[in-house]
């Protein structure tokens, strides 16, 4: 009787019925699995937002704070123009969510077999991401070139990606322009910031200073990005939606040829050297490879690759019946 006279009080459950109908718990889950596909290479969180029904309030949330305020310490109007109904449930599920999986990743990436059958996976994943965006675009001559593009940047990106790990000068400017350029794609639906991360060389680094929070080299690491990302939310989400609203297809095209460059990025196939940084081992892809076509090695990567094909399938299939 004890506890119920504390949980049950009528302020409980006041506050607990204003927090239903304000969705706090939906908008916890939404950030959540936002989060959750933002750290699979090749999808994106804004596909999920999209499919949900809030990818256009996020959008808009975002382009209507007055970050200009806050440079000006003008407090008062910044507040104003932020959704805390909306922001601080949504990001207190995706950190939430960031934290959790992030550990998991990690470990996924630490070894050599584990990480081919992890990338093989996520590989089979963006090839089922790229079918159902070309259903939705009629290829002419605009568009494939758009797509020719993306492919080239996207392979560019990957090729020339540096793979030593160490956090000097130059390494802090990479994670910002990291930061910067991941928030791009998180916010559009096609393809991930965890996809640009990849691509750019920075992905274990990241998930592992996520899962590891509490050491000064992840937080290092975390604020290089939040830097990045901070300067990309005061840029982006307004020409997002102007393209989106007038070049929707273009749009469409230019991603899918990006998602067609990380092909290399996620390859799974790599003669590893190992790295180590801030008390942790890396594995650094020193080496583009080809296995044995009858070796265990390739079977369990073709397994795995169709595996992500076949559930990313299924699962657009039935948000796509749904919606």
């Amino acid at each position: 009787m004890f506890f119920e006279n504390i949980f049950f009080t009528n302020f409980f459950k006041k506050k607990i019925k204003k927090a239903k109908e304000n969705k706090v718990q939906k908008t916890f889950v939404n950030g959540a699995l936002m989060a959750l596909t933002d750290m699979v290479p090749g999808i994106s969180g804004s596909t999920i937002a999209l499919v949900l029904g809030f990818y256009q309030k996020l959008l808009t949330s975002i382009k209507n704070i007055e970050f200009k305020s806050l440079f000006k310490f003008e407090f008062k109007n910044f507040i104003k123009s932020f959704d805390f109904t909306f922001f601080i449930p949504l990001m207190s599920g995706m950190i939430f969510s960031f934290l959790v999986f992030s550990k998991l990743f990690s470990f996924f990436l630490s070894d050599e077999s584990f990480r081919s059958n992890f990338l093989s996976f996520f590989l089979g994943a963006v090839f089922s991401c790229i079918y159902f965006l070309l259903k939705e675009i009629k290829i002419d001559f605009y568009n494939f070139l758009l797509m020719l593009l993306g492919c080239i940047i996207s392979l560019s990106i990957s090729y020339f990606s540096v793979g030593e790990i160490s956090l000097s000068f130059n390494f802090e400017i990479k994670l910002i322009i990291s930061g910067f350029i991941a928030i791009f794609a998180m916010l559009l639906p096609g393809i991930s910031g965890s996809l640009i991360f990849v691509m750019l060389g920075v992905y274990p680094i990241v998930i592992n200073a996520l899962s590891n929070i509490s050491n000064l080299e992840s937080l290092k690491i975390l604020a290089c990005l939040a830097i990045g990302i901070f300067f990309g939310l005061l840029v982006f989400p307004k020409i997002i939606l102007f393209f989106l609203k007038k070049y929707y297809f273009l749009v469409l095209s230019f991603l899918i040829g990006l998602m067609f460059g990380s092909i290399y990025a996620l390859w799974p196939f790599w003669i590893y050297k190992k790295n180590v940084f801030a008390n942790k081992t890396f594995l650094v892809a020193a080496k583009f490879k080809f296995p044995e076509i009858f070796s265990l090695e390739f079977f369990l990567a073709f397994s795995f690759l169709i595996l992500g094909f076949f559930i990313f399938f299924k699962l657009k299939q039935k948000i796509l019946k749904k919606t």
